[in-house]
């Protein structure tokens, strides 16, 4: 598993803005690489991150190469892999890398990013099984500690900066119906604002209105006109108000990514404009007792879905030795007479498939004592088989012990090679 990430505490806002414009068909270009089996893209205002599942002989370089397509100046990705790409994954999906630690916002975006790639034939079991293993770790911390409470979100603490304000009273504009949206509307109903309207450039205030049980209007011009608090969370690149646009006095908080109010808006007077820059630089740090709680938590989670990952490896090993024996086992059958079977038959049945599954075992014990190598072999039979320490055989015994079922010492395997060669 590998990381490529550029992340806002790291790269700045303005790097995962330059990046994220260039991030669609990353995966398909990614995966056209032979040894990349999966890849999933996760793209916020905080971070972008592209999750991979490669073999470890795809190069680095060429994984670059690929992210770095349109960009005038690459970008300087950080690079995880293997466990230290897990530990990033859980971290980002719990909140403790975002702007806001602990917010939840991050780990709806990861599901919806992992649906995505789902759907488009682009994520791999193993990222399937470590997403969403970090997305139940991110729910663990969630119950478990007070990070995500009241405020824990970039659209909480955004409204707490405006200050003490009579919040029944405010009027609310909504300028997007972008992925905070319906956050923003949560968060002003909490706060107990019910004069909420939305405007969409695109032409989807009024079914996002429907949706959220709050009025839209068509026109900029006329919900400014009306409004007192300002929110905007389009974020498609150009200024969606410039102070040509603000008549009167308007607290702006200005939720994109790729800014929707013009920088001169915050010179006239009487206006306030808070954006996700600001937020960044007023997150606090009294949250450390539940942030070492949610790391240890984090901690225990990258160690179960390790386990589970580990499982996942040996998978086709076990889907082909079951393949194997059941062919045995439908030889045999076919082998039988077609008449009423015996008991001596079903004996003979028994006993060939036992030579034939005991023959690769046995010759590789043969192979073993003659190399020297007894204890690693016992070793692994007690981990084949289930053999107790207790009942396996002293190594200098190896030679002498017969099998339970063949009744054959390790001294006869040649002569049962002969036979199974003339089966």
């Amino acid at each position: 598993m590998r990381v490529f990430s550029i992340q806002h505490d790291r790269q700045g806002l303005t790097e995962v803005a330059r990046v994220s414009e260039h991030i669609d068909g990353v995966a398909e270009a990614l995966l056209s690489y032979q040894g990349v089996a999966g890849a999933v893209l996760l793209s916020t205002c905080n971070r972008v991150e592209v999750i991979l599942d490669t073999v470890a002989e795809v190069p680095n370089s060429c994984l670059r190469s690929v992210l770095n397509r349109g960009y005038d100046t690459a970008p300087a990705w950080d690079l995880y892999l293997g466990e230290a790409a897990l530990g990033h994954l859980f971290r980002v999906a719990a909140g403790l890398d975002s702007m806001v630690v602990g917010e939840r916002e991050i780990a709806g975006q990861l599901k919806r990013a992992l649906r995505a790639s789902q759907e488009a034939g682009q994520a791999s079991l193993p990222l399937t099984i470590a997403i969403e293993e970090a997305l139940k770790t991110s729910r663990r911390i969630a119950n478990q500690t007070t990070l995500e409470g009241t405020g824990r979100s970039v659209v909480s603490t955004g409204l707490d900066l405006i200050g003490s304000i009579d919040w029944p009273r405010l009027r609310a504009l909504i300028v997007g119906t972008g992925s905070y949206a319906g956050a923003v509307v949560a968060s002003l109903r909490q706060r107990g604002v019910t004069d909420i309207t939305v405007h969409s450039f695109s032409g989807r205030a009024a079914t996002f209105a429907a949706g959220h049980d709050i009025s839209h209007v068509t026109h900029l011009t006329e919900g400014l006109a009306k409004a007192d608090l300002v929110i905007t969370c389009r974020g498609q690149g150009a200024f969606a108000i410039t102070s040509a646009d603000v008549l009167r006095p308007h607290t702006f908080l200005d939720l994109s990514l790729k800014r929707d109010v013009a920088p001169d808006v915050a010179t006239l007077d009487g206006v306030r404009v808070i954006d996700l820059a600001t937020i960044q630089e007023h997150v606090g740090e009294h949250i450390a007792e539940d942030a070492r709680a949610a790391k240890s938590l984090v901690n225990a989670g990258i160690s179960g879905a390790m386990t589970k990952l580990r499982a996942r490896v040996v998978d086709p090993v076990v889907v082909g030795l079951r393949e194997s024996v059941m062919d045995m086992v439908a030889d045999e059958v076919a082998r039988l007479p077609h008449r009423d079977l015996t008991h001596e038959d079903a004996a003979l049945a028994l006993r060939r498939l036992a030579t034939r599954l005991l023959h690769v075992p046995s010759a590789r014990a043969h192979q073993a004592a003659e190399e020297g190598r007894t204890d690693a072999y016992l070793t692994a039979m007690a981990e084949l088989y289930g053999i107790r320490q207790a009942d396996m055989i002293d190594a200098d015994q190896l030679e002498e012990q017969t099998c339970p079922v063949t009744n054959l010492k390790v001294c006869d395997l040649e002569s049962v090679s002969g036979m199974q060669e003339a089966m």
